[in-house]
């Protein structure tokens, strides 16, 4: 390409970018404006002088620099070229506050940033969790005239539904649909995705009419992302059905999707179905994987059966196949979820026994090692469950991995679901001197097992203490104590704190709205709740039956007929 005297652009970085590891970001860069130099204005790059610096990097990022002065007085109109290359390297690298500068220089000298040149400082910012200066950026971008394109929306509307902000994700549908662009593949994906993680599925299926009715081709990454969507929310047989029109449409199957669907029917007891997935799977040559096992072992710890879930980690073991931190989470977590049912009896039907071995079967005959079984544990006691936990943990220290937080989490959660909120406390202040420090998340739980023993002032004390600990309060935290707080009795608390979690961006789930509205209707507070109902409405959710009918009966009691119209109205629409 060189010898043809063409000159690389942006594009060849982009290309370049993906065919190598993290970290050659300035490597091809500078590479890039070498030949830029020497192809576009006849500089020999070769001539310069190395920089004495001890960092590596340093020492590109000077090269480049001095390079790119050279090639902005020898030839303008390949400034924007050079510049464009570098500040993507600097937005690849995460160096947002570079890539500004660079591109403040670049402005300076009659250069127009270029529409990727944006989308990258989009994109970089929005990976530094930095969303609305990634919106600012947006809209400085349509100031100057730059159009954005389907790779711009793709950006926004993945970060926002990272944070699971699907208002500002939809008010970017909407901006697409006024500019004629036409949603990709991509951009359903992480709508459904969202929704999925909310348990919104109805509107999940929606969107995914929306995109085939408006003529957009599924691919096999959006239907996993459905089948999973159904899977995990307990709709087995949608999953079925979605798996199958796939393989209708010439869609061969992945090892993903099969993983999503057999999941799914496990979890709702349809084993027998589960095994002809199974089946299909290993004559389609896939093979039973880390990942396939421990979705199957999280499944049967959920359903309390301890026994069959660690008959399945020893074939795991004896099939060879290692643990990841991922397993040691789900058994870690699992074994303590159980630890608050030991006393329960469980009762498993006939046929599911002998289905349940006929998965083990299936499992085990791919496996080129004889099973002899290794299991030695009982689960008879609250105590021997206890160690058998305490026992993995230790296990965890002895492989590559290092206990995080989301054993030492889980382990918390078992102990403060059984209402050992003693023995939780111990192993926090265990997992500290480790060097592991609690997060939101380990407070929520904490918060979540005082509200479960009627402990509110507990709870309250433990939100009030995350900001003194550095871990500001996030959602999870805030819903979790507005529902101890209704629970409780507290209405007017429970308000104050809805207010404050919107003045710190965030929004009630669907369950702490719930709440709310019920307590206003039986505090006869018809007014404030219409004002929650309607908050509901713009955040897409639909009051359950029972609140709403509390409502239109509370309305009516008082006369506020136009009221109740008015609702009645949101409803439909």
């Amino acid at each position: 390409m060189l010898n043809s005297g063409v000159v690389p652009d942006h594009l060849l970085f982009f290309t370049l970018m993906n065919m190598y590891p993290k970290g050659y970001e300035f490597t091809i860069a500078l590479m890039l404006l070498q030949a830029v130099a020497k192809v576009g204005c006849g500089i020999d790059p070769s001539s310069f002088f190395a920089f004495d610096t001890s960092d590596p990097t340093r020492d590109l990022e000077l090269k480049i620099e001095h390079l790119l002065g050279e090639i902005v007085e020898s030839n303008s109109n390949l400034a924007l070229v050079a510049f464009s290359i570098y500040i993507l390297a600097l937005c690849a690298a995460g160096k947002s506050e570079a890539a500004f500068l660079c591109m403040d220089k670049m402005v300076s000298l009659g250069c127009q940033p270029l529409l990727s040149t944006y989308n990258s400082l989009i994109k970089c910012l929005c990976q530094e969790g930095r969303v609305e200066d990634a919106k600012s950026l947006y809209d400085l971008m349509q100031d100057q005239g730059i159009v954005p394109n389907l790779a711009t929306y793709l950006i926004l509307v993945n970060d926002h539904c990272k944070c699971g902000d699907l208002a500002s994700a939809f008010d970017f549908l909407d901006q697409m649909d006024e500019r004629g662009l036409k949603p990709s593949v991509a951009i359903y994906d992480s709508i459904i995705g969202c929704l999925s993680k909310q348990k919104r599925i109805s509107e999940a299926q929606d969107i995914f009419k929306w995109m085939l009715e408006s003529g957009v081709d599924p691919d096999e990454v959006i239907y996993v992302t459905m089948i999973n969507a159904y899977s995990k929310n307990g709709g087995a047989v949608q999953a079925q059905q979605l798996f199958e029109k796939m393989v209708e449409s010439g869609i061969r199957p992945s090892f993903r999707a099969y993983t999503a669907l057999i999941n799914g029917l496990v979890k709702k007891n349809m084993i027998a179905k589960g095994c002809v997935y199974l089946d299909r799977m290993l004559e389609d040559g896939f093979l039973p994987n880390n990942v396939l096992y421990t979705s199957l072992i999280n499944q049967f710890l959920r359903k309390g059966e301890l026994e069959f879930a660690f008959r399945l980690v020893d074939l795991m073991e004896n099939c060879q196949i290692e643990h990841d931190l991922i397993t040691y989470i789900t058994l870690v977590s699992g074994v303590c979820r159980n630890i608050a049912c030991i006393k329960r009896s469980w009762h498993t039907h006939k046929n599911a026994e002998r289905m349940r071995e006929v998965l083990f079967h299936l499992l085990h005959q791919k496996s080129l090692v004889p099973w002899k079984s290794n299991l030695r544990i009982s689960f008879k006691s609250l105590e021997e469950i206890k160690f058998i936990a305490l026992r993995l943990m230790k296990k965890v220290e002895g492989t590559r991995f290092m206990p995080n937080l989301y054993l030492y989490n889980g382990m918390i959660y078992g102990l403060c679901w059984a209402n050992m909120m003693q023995d939780a406390y111990e192993h926090i202040e265990s997992m500290q001197r480790k060097g592991v420090h609690p997060n939101q998340v380990t407070f929520t739980i904490l918060i979540e097992g005082h509200i479960q023993f009627g402990e509110t002032d507990h709870a309250i004390g433990l939100f009030n203490e995350m900001n003194a600990n550095g871990c500001i309060p996030d959602r999870m935290a805030y819903n979790s104590l507005i529902k101890g707080l209704c629970k409780a009795g507290r209405l007017r608390d429970a308000l104050s704190l809805s207010h404050t979690m919107y003045k710190r961006g965030f929004s009630p789930c669907k369950a702490s709205y719930e709440n709310l509205l019920n307590m206003l209707c039986i505090s006869r507070l018809s007014i404030h709740a219409l004002r929650i109902c309607e908050d509901m409405l713009a955040h897409g959710f639909l009051p359950c039956r029972y609140n709403l009918n509390s409502l239109l009966c509370l309305l009516s009691e008082e006369d506020k007929l136009h009221e109740a119209r008015v609702l009645l109205d949101m409803m439909l629409k």
